[in-house]
């Protein structure tokens, strides 16, 4: 790889007063570095978020008031591990338990888990052209080209699709995200995270220079409100899901009064079902509410001819992860 300099900030602060003068920020590091490794990645700074001293903010996961602020430097291990997360969001846990291996859960964070850029083969090596890093088409869309992994939804430019467990989850719970902008600490919608993809812009997150995923905000859980959390993958471990479905749901004496349902693996970012919640909303957690829902979830897909078989994959999230919300057996 290119010959960088390895920096350790001080505080959050520092490190994002380096990124806006064009430092590349790592957590973990599982990502970035293999990107280096193939020269994708070719930053003359390296700042080491994940050894600054002992930040609150950063490291820790925190009771205030009614919310749960887990920090962007807490492993997936650790969230696995939470007896706070295990209690209030199990299917956090869960998503956070079946990610990658062991090894890499007790390195990998979870602002990593949220800013880790797209798995597709043709942006991860560097002998291909790739839209996302600002050459003329993605080849994915070509005739003949490997598709079996590749997005079902917003895959008109770019077909790559988001691989993180955590942003489906974090969504259907109502998460919230807290950003580093110097000494500031800002608090945005998690949907505003995202951004649709643009040519020679290979980060999926929404982000300016300098900005730095800080924490995530967990609420309280409503009354009668139940998230589960399905995926699908080749390999029971270390692996990246094909799709997954997490499905947040609030029921009042019976009937669904709000819905939320967000997919992963399946776009170039973390795809929210808006037809399907809105299938569900009014209704009962019935086998005919949720296969409307499930087929809600896949009417504007736009499978390519390699992976449309995803099609049926997210049918299949969708119904097994409604049915879990439901504590019924598949």
């Amino acid at each position: 790889m290119k010959a960088f300099r390895y920096v350790r900030p001080a505080s959050v602060a520092a490190a994002s007063e380096l990124a806006r003068g064009g430092a590349t920020v790592k957590a973990g590091g599982s990502d970035l570095l293999d990107r280096m490794k193939e020269r994708i990645a070719t930053p003359d700074d390296v700042v080491a978020l994940n050894e600054t001293p002992a930040d609150p903010t950063l490291h820790s996961i925190v009771k205030d008031g009614d919310v749960l602020r887990v920090g962007a430097l807490v492993t997936l291990a650790e969230i696995a591990a939470s007896k706070e997360i295990g209690a209030l969001y199990p299917a956090l846990a869960e998503a956070s338990t079946q990610a990658a291996s062991p090894q890499v859960r007790h390195r990998a964070t979870l602002g990593g888990n949220l800013a880790q850029h797209t798995r597709c083969g043709y942006y991860r090596l560097a002998s291909f052209p790739c839209w996302k890093r600002g050459d003329d088409a993605c080849p994915v869309l070509a005739d003949g080209a490997v598709q079996d992994e590749a997005g079902i939804f917003g895959n008109d430019s770019c077909a790559s699709a988001h691989p993180a467990s955590l942003p489906p989850v974090l969504g259907a719970i109502g998460a919230r995200v807290v950003i580093a902008q110097g000494e500031k600490l800002e608090e945005r919608p998690f949907d505003a995270l995202w951004r649709a993809p643009e040519q020679g812009v290979e980060a999926d997150v929404a982000l300016a220079p300098g900005d730095i995923i800080a924490a995530v905000v967990l609420p309280k859980p409503a009354t009668g409100r139940t998230v589960a959390y399905e995926d699908v993958r080749q390999k029971a471990a270390f692996d990246w899901a094909l799709a997954s479905c997490a499905v947040g749901v609030t029921i009042v004496a019976g009937k669904i009064t709000e819905a939320s349902i967000w997919l992963g693996s399946v776009a170039p970012t973390p795809h929210r079902a808006a037809a399907a919640e809105k299938a569900l909303v009014g209704a009962t957690l019935s086998d005919g509410a949720i296969q409307k829902a499930a087929d809600a979830a896949v009417a504007d897909a736009t499978p390519l001819a390699g992976n449309r078989y995803k099609v049926d994959l997210v049918k299949v999230v969708v119904r097994r992860a409604l049915l879990r919300a439901a504590g019924r057996d598949r």
